[in-house]
């Protein structure tokens, strides 16, 4: 009950106002509200009518702008080509289509696009000014000056085409084609006004709906919180919901498009950043491709340089070449010169000849004779080229032969000083003769061919005849020799055997000698290891007596120690046990006095009592 009445005087007090919240949302929204910085146009009134002028009288100077580049007095040029004819008409046929379908109230003629009149002009400027700012604005009595402040309100971009005089004479030829352009472009932005809302034509992210925004844009989630707030509201606002599925299926799907957007974008950032890195292991295993380079540069470096040298060198090859031409050339001419000179002196001798006025035959004889003449020289020539070919080839065979003799006379000397043929003395001498005189000596230069023959039949006969004694003589002590080494040999054999007996027992020995002294060494070592457990035990046994001497030094240490306090507790007990006798005897002779004075006291009063009793 209470609630229901709390919602109906919610709703009862909500309903005194002028119109529906989400109404005037819309249409916030429909004019932008403010909203991103922009001002509806339903908003805006006539300057002339409600403009407040200013409370301060205006002064002759004005104040220099801190911003003189940003709010300059020059209009901008219209970049249009408002001239154009082409253009012109494509402006009229836009405002005359835009004319018609806006119902626009007074008749068009077809001059009225072309040279129209102030009135007509003024009509169609107010029908669009009010079309696209609000109906029933007022107007001031000065048209141009109403229209121009609307047109710098509205940031017209040709203001330096439009003027008072254009406003008062629209038709003219002069200011029509400024003012046409000017009219296009009013209906350009009534032609955006009425398409203000519609999603499909504009492309403000304002009016778009979140699942037409791209998933990049920079404020989306800011978006999606609002559009998310704007619908959650209105639900509970009209029906009082508390509940937003639908509302919130919708964000999860934007949400899990805008998650699958960024794992992708992840997915493919892991992936460029694997193969980055791939890419870099790789450029660090490989070799460094400025050493590359920088070796191929080096390797380049060579090789201008060789090319550098292989083209000096056949530039000085094409030098040699041009001098062994100049040279060639002046062979020619010198050989021209003598052609010239030969042919000169032919022709003198053919001159001379048939000066001589000799016959036909006597000229054939002659040329005969000469021709016999230089057949036998060239015959002798021959002759002669043979015969000094073949005393050439004599001279080098001898020089050969000698050079022969003379590397074999240097080896025979050679291997007579080996085997001491040079140097014997009289002791190699044989029991007839002595032997022969193996020493060469010759001068092969002597021209004397008989002493040659004879010293070569010295060398045949006595020479060879000496070294074939002596090589007969050696190859019989060789022989001898031989037998000595096969009787050494022999004899060596035997030693060897014995030798090798020897050996297997000085083996056998050696065997039984590193049998003992193994023996000898594992006594040692069980002596060894023996002494060093008697070692260990004798000095476990030292270290236990030792420390048994310490602990019962320190025993009888502190056995005195102890008799000694006990001695001293002793004494102290001894002079207390002493103290509390005496004080003991004190009380108890004290207590035996109170007693006795108790007893004279009960005996003296019995007495009394007595007496007294007696008396009685």
């Amino acid at each position: 009950m209470n609630g229901s009445s709390l919602h109906s005087s919610r709703r009862s007090t909500l309903a005194s106002r002028p119109g529906d919240m989400r109404d005037a949302r819309l249409s916030m929204a429909a004019g932008d509200g403010g909203f991103m910085g922009r001002t509806p146009q339903t908003a805006r009134n006539m300057p002339s009518s409600v403009r407040r002028s200013s409370v301060f009288a205006s002064t002759g100077r004005a104040r220099p702008s801190v911003a003189p580049g940003l709010y300059s007095n020059v209009p901008a040029r219209d970049p249009r080509p408002i001239r154009d004819k082409g253009f012109q008409a494509n402006c009229m046929r836009n405002v005359n289509d835009y004319l018609v379908s806006a119902r626009y109230p007074a008749p068009l003629t077809p001059k009225t696009l072309i040279s129209p009149t102030a009135k007509e002009f003024q009509s169609i400027f107010r029908f669009l000014v009010e079309s696209l700012v609000d109906q029933g604005s007022g107007w001031g009595k000065k048209f141009e000056d109403d229209a121009l402040m609307v047109l710098k309100d509205l940031k017209y971009p040709g203001m330096e085409s439009v003027s008072k005089t254009a406003f008062t004479a629209p038709g003219a030829p002069q200011s029509w084609f400024g003012m046409l352009a000017m009219l296009n472009w009013l209906v350009e932005i009534c032609k955006a006004h009425e398409n203000w809302n519609d999603g499909h034509i504009i492309s403000d992210p304002i009016l778009l709906s979140p699942h037409q925004l791209p998933l990049d844009h920079p404020n989306i989630e800011d978006r999606l919180l609002w559009d998310f707030a704007s619908k959650t509201y209105d639900q509970w606002f009209d029906g009082g919901a508390e509940e937003f599925e639908e509302a919130e299926r919708e964000l999860e799907v934007l949400y899990d498009r805008m998650a699958t957007t960024a794992v992708g974008e992840s997915q493919k950032l892991e992936t460029a950043y694997t193969k980055r890195n791939l890419e870099l292991q790789q450029l660090h295993a490989q070799e460094p491709p400025l050493k590359r380079l920088e070796g191929e540069y080096i390797q380049l470096l060579e090789d201008k340089n060789k090319f550098i040298a292989f083209i000096d060198l056949h530039k000085q090859k094409a030098e040699k070449t041009r001098q062994a031409i100049l040279k060639i050339r002046e062979a020619i001419s010198g050989q021209d010169q003598d052609l010239t000179n030969q042919r000169s002196e032919l022709a003198h001798i053919e001159s001379a000849v048939a000066a001589q006025n000799l016959t036909p035959d006597e000229v054939t004889r002659m040329n005969h004779e000469r021709e016999s003449l230089n057949r036998g020289l060239d015959d002798l020539r021959t002759k002669i080229a043979e015969a000094s070919q073949m005393s050439y080839d004599q001279e080098m065979m001898v020089t050969k032969s000698m050079d022969r003799f003379e590397t074999l006379l240097a080896d025979y000397t050679a291997l007579c000083h080996q085997i001491g043929l040079l140097s014997r003395s009289s002791d190699f001498a044989s029991a007839d003769n002595l032997d022969p005189d193996y020493k060469i000596e010759i001068d092969l230069g002597i021209e004397d061919l008989d002493e040659l023959r004879t010293f070569g039949s010295r060398m045949r006969i006595t020479i060879w005849q000496g070294l074939q004694n002596l090589r007969e003589r050696y190859r019989q002590e060789l022989l001898d020799l031989s037998n000595i080494k096969i009787s050494l040999e022999d004899h060596c054999d035997r030693l060897g055997q014995q030798v090798e007996s020897q050996l297997e027992e000085v083996g056998t020995l050696e065997v039984k000698l590193k049998m003992v002294h193994e023996q000898a060494e594992a006594a040692q070592n069980k002596l060894t290891t023996e002494n060093s457990h008697t070692n260990k035990v004798i000095a476990q046994l030292e270290n236990e007596v030792t420390n048994m001497l310490a602990a019962s030094q320190q025993g009888v240490l502190v056995t005195q120690s102890q008799l000694e306090s006990t001695r001293i507790a002793f004494t102290e007990l001894r002079h207390k046990a002493a103290i509390l006798q005496d004080s003991l005897l004190a009380q108890v002779g004290s207590h035996i006095d109170v007693i006795i004075k108790a007893k004279e006291h009960a005996a003296n009063s019995l007495r009394s009592i007595k007496s007294l009793a007696e008396t009685q």
